[in-house]
């Protein structure tokens, strides 16, 4: 198994190539570095299911939840942003599964996420199921996402006048007390946890840090440490630091999938909330994106603050089937 892990978790996987080439309302968030990282710090004691075609993956995790029974979920099973079947022969990979030795005197349980209300593979989940399951649904979640196809000026025809003028005064302000950015592009392990421990060290004294809320805590400083550095080490990672007088003031990590950048996390030193250091960051992110050509900015699930910097929604559906 240790072996298979490995070959999907390759920057050029299948899984990683179907992600990148899907519909998928958070392409990033179904790549190797997610889901791998998830089930290594959350949860590394259940059956991986892990079977692909030349064109289709199903990536799978198996366990006995206390009063479902068997249960068969995504490899993340906490946000249930990811979506564990891709390709057009998913559907018949999930009945390959079903229909094997481990599964033939009770069937399991089935949590699906990262499903589009009109994909095609919904209808045929539907279809395949309803003999056998009955079905319900989680609360959809909301993504919020940008586009970059036009660059830092389109980017900003989209915002509001209010937007614009609010994000020139932080520049200005910004200059004036000489905030400066750093690009981080690491490449390397070692790299990698450099840049993880900088972070750490930023969040200690943000507003999350302070209020015990943030990715110091475990087990989420683990589990980013594992994305980012995973990342990383498959040319997929990118941050960037604020920093004043050589410290670190603030920063913005996330990952590039093809096209597509999803931000996982930024923060800001407490004592300088009044500088509007997030926003500079945000906007110091995005031209370095359509420097490098990427065309859409994902910022995850829907908050307050991104509705100003995201135009375009999504939803994703998590489904459950339960045998009849």
């Amino acid at each position: 198994m240790d072996a298979l892990v490995a070959r999907f978790e390759q920057s050029d996987s299948l899984l990683n190539r179907l992600a990148a080439a899907s519909d998928l309302a958070d392409p990033l968030c179904s790549r190797s570095e997610w889901c791998f990282s998830f089930h290594k710090v959350f949860v590394p004691d259940r059956q991986l299911h892990l079977k692909q075609t030349d064109d289709s993956v199903l990536t799978l995790a198996e366990y006995m939840h206390p009063t479902l029974g068997p249960l068969l979920e995504p490899l993340e099973a906490h946000w249930f942003f990811s979506r564990p079947l891709l390709g057009p022969a998913a559907a018949d990979l999930l009945e390959d599964l079903l229909a094997s030795r481990q599964h033939a005197n009770e069937l399991p349980c089935l949590a699906i996420s990262g499903l589009s209300e009109n994909s095609p593979l919904l209808a045929q989940l539907l279809r395949s199921l309803s003999r056998r399951y009955e079905v319900g649904c989680l609360e959809p979640i909301l993504f919020r996402s940008a586009s970059l196809s036009d660059g830092p000026d389109g980017f900003l025809s989209r915002r509001t006048r209010k937007f614009r003028s609010n994000l020139r005064r932080a520049e200005q302000k910004g200059s004036e007390c000489e905030i400066q950015f750093e690009r981080c592009l690491p490449r390397t392990e070692e790299e990698a946890l450099a840049a993880y421990e900088r972070m750490v060290a930023v969040e200690k004294e943000s507003w999350k840090g302070h209020e015990q809320c943030g990715m110091t805590e475990e087990p989420y400083c683990t589990f980013y440490r594992e994305v980012y550095t995973s990342m990383c080490r498959n040319k997929a990672g990118v941050a960037i630091f604020a920093t004043h007088e050589g410290n670190d003031i603030g920063f913005v990590m996330g990952g590039i999938d093809g096209f597509c950048y999803r931000g996982q996390q930024f923060t800001y030193e407490k004592s300088w909330a009044a500088f509007s250091v997030g926003n500079l960051l945000q906007w110091e992110m995005i031209q370095w994106l359509c420097e490098l050509g990427v065309q859409r900015y994902d910022m995850g699930s829907v908050l307050e603050y991104k509705v100003h910097w995201a135009e375009i929604e999504t939803r994703s559906h998590t489904l459950i089937w339960r045998p009849l």
